[in-house]
């Protein structure tokens, strides 16, 4: 994946995370723990895709906390060099 597909993804899943949360009033939930620095961008990126790939859209609260931690890991791996 390039730099600017992650970026693109990484936008878009953003959007999705404020989209669940105002339509579904979970403004207050909490986010996840911060994804791993130390970790490979291959890696960041592949984490990204098993949970997009496994989103479970009956429960907002669970489909938020997991379009955070694709975003979060997204955003580690275009952060990187």
């Amino acid at each position: 994946m390039q730099a600017a597909d992650a970026w693109r993804a990484y936008v878009a899943i953003e959007y999705a995370v404020l989209e669940v949360k105002l339509r579904h009033g979970l403004e207050r939930e909490p986010s996840p723990p911060p994804v791993k620095r130390t970790a490979k961008k291959a890696d960041l990126l592949a984490l990204a895709g098993e949970k997009l790939a496994r989103l479970d859209y009956s429960h907002a609260k669970k489909l938020l906390y997991e379009l955070r931690v694709c975003r979060d890991a997204l955003k580690a791996a275009t952060a990187r060099p």
